[in-house]
């Protein structure tokens, strides 16, 4: 009986199979009632009955028959499983995600176009000079990245053209987009004035503006001119004083709440008189180990600062040592699982148990990577029939989204990728050859190397961060981050139809937001 049990074991495997390795074409999971799993081609989630979800994570993350006969269950169970995945596969299309052949999107097709006629949004590096020493930072000595402080100011020219040049490369983008960035760019607030002031002229006032800031230089002055100016603004403040300080230092020592938080108050003030909600956000950076401590304190500190609006946008992050090499774990192998049982996601692991806590509190501090997660669950692909081509994961395309100008005027991607092959520069615009090689053709090439074997493809939202060196392409530096993203979309899957489960109608408000 046993033989011919596995005889239709290996009959399933064998049509599995034919699609590529199990493991890259779903992935299962259970929330606490119930037990899914997720397709890869189609996206479509379907809710499974023990025998089934037991049967099949084996199959994608043991591919080995035998390893199927050794479950908890009885041959009719087995047998039943293996009847309803093979009616799921010819009634549903799952298990049957095409090969990764090679990856593909706007960046691939409409290249050239966009950089003509489609950049959204240029950063401007205002100023390489701080009035902080924050210990985490990478300009601070502790930090393993550690660069020196720069000294120097962004000039007129450099962001008169950048501006000019977004002007002339955004005729068909819907937004146009203005950031403001440092070191602390209230630093060279002159330049900021006169940066809104021309590009409100550029633009016939069609353009909106953002800028991070500590704070601690804002005046009434500047709050006015930020409300004014309808600036959306991210404050960084690590949550109540004995935490902030502990990191975010003057260059004398001495912390920066006291100065931070008056700044920040100066702000909500001149918004609040305005009308103008919803435009305010900390960033606040934890830096363990006890992040649950830190969690809680950050809660209690939003719930007992009257001066601080209930539906602030909260962005947390844990400390970045900068990118490394890792060993590379096939998703779903034995050593990917292993990883995946020990690892330990601080923030969603607080969610859950304050929540279990504290059933009837609705003041948990709103997290934009929470809403994040939430929203690629929501909106993810989703087909009847499995997709014959796979995009470039989270990859934005470059110089579309935004473009970061340092202060000498060179482009990159953003403010978070570091010393990376650059996109071009003010004075001579667009490198469309570097681009084309470096951050279409070259990472094309190595990132289809991993994306094929993986059940994420279609839910990833990892960009050119981390794939980089100061030369090329280094996906050594990648694979860490790829297992946490594997991470993080499986929690998120699981978090998000514990909500189903309970409170659906809570998600609808996912169906207005737009994923970044």
């Amino acid at each position: 009986m046993n033989e011919r049990l596995r005889n239709q074991i290996i009959e399933l495997l064998h049509l599995i199979e034919k699609n590529g390795r199990p493991a890259r074409l779903g992935k299962t999971f259970s929330t606490d009632k119930n037990y899914y799993y997720y397709d890869a081609g189609t996206g479509k989630v379907a809710k499974l009955k023990v025998n089934v979800y037991l049967v099949l994570k084996c199959i994608l993350e043991k591919d080995d028959p035998d390893e199927v006969l050794k479950l908890s269950l009885n041959t009719q169970d087995i047998k039943d499983a293996i009847f309803k995945i093979q009616c799921a596969m010819k009634q549903e299309n799952i298990l049957q995600a095409p090969p990764v052949k090679t990856l593909t999107g706007e960046a691939v097709k409409n290249l050239d176009d966009i950089l003509e006629n489609g950049v959204e949004n240029v950063t401007l590096e205002v100023t390489e000079k701080c009035n902080l020493r924050c210990k985490y930072c990478i300009y601070h000595p502790d930090h393993p990245e550690y660069r020196e402080f720069g000294h120097r100011d962004m000039e007129w020219g450099i962001a008169k053209s950048a501006i000019d040049f977004l002007k002339n490369h955004s005729s068909k983008s819907e937004h146009r987009h203005i950031g403001f960035y440092g070191g602390e760019p209230l630093v060279n607030f002159k330049l900021i004035e006169m940066s809104v002031e021309y590009a409100k002229n550029v633009f016939n006032d069609d353009i909106t503006f953002a800028l991070t800031t500590n704070a601690t230089l804002v005046t009434d002055k500047i709050a006015k001119f930020f409300a004014d100016n309808d600036f959306n603004l991210i404050i960084s403040l690590d949550g109540p004083e004995k935490m902030h300080d502990a990191n975010r230092v003057m260059i004398n020592g001495e912390g920066s709440f006291e100065k931070t938080v008056k700044g920040a108050r100066k702000i909500f003030k001149q918004y609040e008189e305005q009308g103008k909600h919803g435009k305010i956000g900390f960033n606040m950076v934890v830096s363990g180990p006890d992040y649950k401590k830190q969690y809680d304190e950050i809660q209690r500190f939003i719930e007992e600062s009257e001066w601080i609006p209930e539906d602030v946008m909260v962005l947390t992050a844990t400390v970045d040592r900068g990118p490394s090499d890792s060993d590379y774990f096939l998703p779903q192998s034995e050593e990917d699982c292993k990883f995946m049982e020990t690892f330990y996601e601080p923030l969603i692991a607080w969610e859950k148990e304050y929540k279990d806590s504290n059933e009837n509190k609705q003041g948990l501090f709103t997290d934009g990577a929470m809403d994040k997660g939430m929203l690629i669950i929501h909106k993810r692909l989703l087909t009847d029939k499995p997709i014959k081509e796979y995009g470039m994961n989270g990859c934005c395309v470059p110089g579309q989204r935004r473009i970061y100008v340092t202060v000498d005027g060179v482009f990159h991607h953003c403010e978070k990728v570091g010393n990376i092959p650059c996109l071009g520069n003010v004075q001579e615009g667009f490198d469309k050859e570097s681009i084309r090689k470096n951050y279409v053709e070259d990472f094309i090439h190595e990132a289809q190397k991993y994306c094929k074997d993986c059940w994420a493809v279609n839910l990833c939202t990892l960009c050119y961060v981390n794939c980089y060196d100061s030369v090329g392409t280094h996906f050594g530096y990648r694979h860490n981050s790829c297992r946490n993203e594997r991470k993080y979309l499986e929690d998120n899957l699981i978090r998000y139809h514990s909500i189903l489960e309970e409170n659906p109608e809570s998600l609808a408000h996912y169906n207005d937001v737009t994923v970044q």
